[in-house]
């Protein structure tokens, strides 16, 4: 082989699904050469090999132009070549303890937007005895205790008995850990002793309130009457080792100095190397054992008492104490922040805001990235996590099987559905063909409507240039019906390009520690890992009536001229990779970026054309379910045809 590497492989191990490309140095650049995914529990090494075979049979000559002069076998390339690994975290639950019910909420919202699984109390609302049953639950990973940097008396009076059972349930359960925010890190002092000693010490007293014993008396009651068939699992019994709060806040501003020149197509990454000179592969991750679950958490035990700040620190508030959260909470590399990450190395490079939602088993996220700044320098980005947003969620709640049956084209009982729901998380690459498959995009739109419905504060913003699909479940749906879900949902006046990460690439790219190096590899790949699915025009204000208008589409030889119809969505074709002018002429004024009867557009294709949406915003369907149904099975129909064989 050469003493470099021409080829190195990117690797999504997620819950449900393992996703695995290659990606080659060719013509002077770095490309997508081949992907595939398959269940999470086959063996990674077969995975690239059989990637490998399909490449043999398809284009020998560019495997052996990859694999050098003296080429070795599939074997040897899959264990020898880099990987560049993403991996996604395991649920962990979190239990937030508070003085105040106003308090509690602000603590769970940025613990929700974190990612992790909430459970939470205050002491306003429950006693001790309830709140230690919480704490001890083997299912809890971690604890938050939070409080105002100055607490008010209602908070203040509870935070030393909140504060003595948080260190008793660290005696009893040393590898729990706590974390005390804002005014709580006064209390630092009463865990003293709380790491090193078992569950066999009473709490020492606390100095002002002396009623430390009492609490540490409910804590032992409380673990007596814990369930004890309840066992723990992996991902709960470990902890990381502390926060690493160098890492990229959910809301940050990136100032980095604009490169000299742009790569063609709206790219302002640095230029690419020649051809002859191959650059280092980006990232060498150790080879892990193949027998490894992904659901492994290897993280060792931390003993300490972590200090994070408050519910109301940073911007928008509680961004300071969600990221301390999520460092805790994720692998380092986390393929959900591996997205985020990827997206907002992505807007610098196409100079774009981009939006990207991601689902999967074990949550989702929602990201925008933005360029801002004297020429475009640097980048604002926001983005959140939620568990909650898992397309078949551990234990759903009324308002998951709501938003399932929201979105269902089958008529279904809520016990079956709930079923179906469990099923779908046993077996989440069985059953996707059709009356699965259909299951399947409701399962996916809900989840997706609850990101939105968590996240008002991107939805505020404007229409992004461009939006991003992705996910295993996004993955494995037709191209038609991934865009229809999403103007189904992102519901905002403007015109937008939809595209889905059908590789999964996005979260190993942005395992990438180096942000220039990850820009660089955007840059080459963005074309290759971004399926185009087509172009969004959404305007709002359409009125009812015969026509709303008239369009006329200008390509680079043909001109169509297409009449608009109010409540429907009109589809035209248009290839990936044409471009075309696109002039509106509406009857009434509406909005689209701005307000008026006249629109001259540029629009691109993709795998489902240009989608003229002139349906309400938001959304408005009957409250009938038989209504409801009917209409989305409707919508669902032009774009998934033979979903019934």
């Amino acid at each position: 082989m050469t003493s470099q590497p021409r080829a190195f492989f990117t690797l999504d191990l997620g819950s449900a699904t393992t996703s695995a490309a290659l990606v080659g140095h060719v013509g002077g650049r770095w490309r997508l050469i081949a992907h595939t995914s398959a269940p999470a529990c086959l063996d990674v090494e077969g995975v690239l090999v059989g990637l490998l075979g399909r490449i043999e049979l398809t284009d020998p000559k560019l495997l052996a132009e990859l694999a050098g002069v003296e080429r070795p076998t599939l074997t040897t390339l899959a264990a020898t070549w880099p990987r560049l690994e993403a991996r996604t975290t395991p649920q962990r639950r979190i239990a937030v303890l508070a003085g105040s019910r106003r308090q509690r909420r602000r603590l769970e919202e940025a613990a929700l937007r974190a990612g992790w699984l909430v459970v939470g109390g205050s002491a306003d609302e429950a006693d001790l005895v309830a709140l230690s049953r919480m704490v001890l639950s083997t299912r809890t990973a971690a604890v938050l205790l939070g409080a105002d940097r100055s607490p008010a008396g209602d908070e203040r009076r509870h935070l030393p008995d909140l504060a003595a059972l948080a260190a008793a349930a660290k005696r009893l359960r040393p590898e729990l850990t706590v974390i005390l925010a804002g005014g709580a890190a006064a209390f630092e002092a009463t865990f003293a002793g709380a790491t090193e000693t078992g569950p066999g010490h009473d709490l020492a007293a606390d100095p002002e309130s002396g009623r430390a014993p009492v609490v540490a008396e409910a804590a032992v009651r409380a673990t007596e009457a814990a369930d004890p068939v309840e066992a723990v699992p992996p991902q709960a019994a470990a902890q990381p080792e502390g926060v690493d709060l160098g890492s990229e806040a959910t809301d940050w501003v990136a100032d980095v100095p604009a490169p000299e020149d742009k790569v063609e197509g709206q790219s302002k990454a640095p230029e690419a190397p020649p051809a002859g000179d191959v650059p280092a592969p980006p990232v060498l991750a150790a080879v892990r054992d193949s027998a490894a679950s992904t659901n492994d958490f290897d993280h060792s035990v931390s003993p300490q008492i972590l200090l994070a700040p408050d519910a109301g620190a940073g911007e928008p508030a509680g961004a300071a104490l969600q990221q301390v959260l999520e460092g805790l909470r994720a692998l380092p590399n986390d393929s959900r922040l591996g997205v985020a990450r990827s997206i907002g190395s992505l807007a610098y490079v196409l100079d774009r805001a981009v939006e990207v939602v991601e689902v999967g088993l074990q949550g989702g996220l929602r990201a925008r990235s933005e360029p801002i700044g004297g020429g475009h320098s640097a980048v604002l980005s926001s983005h959140a996590c939620f568990a909650n947003a898992s397309f078949s969620p551990a234990d759903p709640s009324e308002e998951v099987i709501d938003s399932v049956f929201a979105w269902s084209t089958t008529a279904l009982d809520r016990h079956r559905l709930t079923d179906r729901l469990h099923d779908l998380r046993l077996v989440p690459w069985g059953d996707a063909d059709g009356d699965g498959a259909g299951f399947r995009l409701a399962a996916a739109k809900a989840a997706f409507s609850r990101l939105i419905d968590a996240t008002t504060e991107l939805t505020a913003y404007p229409m992004p240039d461009l939006i991003v699909a992705a996910g295993g479940i996004f993955a494995s749906l037709p191209p038609s019906v991934v865009a229809l879900a999403m103007a189904d949902l992102g519901r905002r006046p403007g015109i937008s390009q939809l595209v889905c990460d059908e590789a999964r690439m996005l979260g190993p790219l942005g395992a990438v520690e180096d942000e220039a190096e990850r820009r660089r590899l955007l840059a080459n790949l963005a074309d290759d890992i971004l399926m185009p699915l087509g172009c969004l025009v959404l305007p709002a204000g359409v009125k009812s009536g015969r026509t709303a208008g008239q369009l006329r589409l200008q390509g680079i030889d043909t001109i169509s001229e297409i009449e608009l119809h109010p409540g429907a969505i009109q589809v035209v074709d248009l290839p990936p990779g044409r471009t075309a002018k696109a002039e509106f002429e509406f009857r009434d004024s509406v909005r689209l970026g701005t307000r008026g009867h006249h629109f001259s557009v540029d629009v691109g294709g993709g795998l489902c054309g240009l989608f003229v949406d002139l349906r309400d915003i938001p959304l408005r369907m009957s409250d009938r379910a038989e209504s409801r149904r009917a209409a989305l099975d409707a919508w669902q129909r032009g774009m998934w045809p033979g979903i019934d064989e």
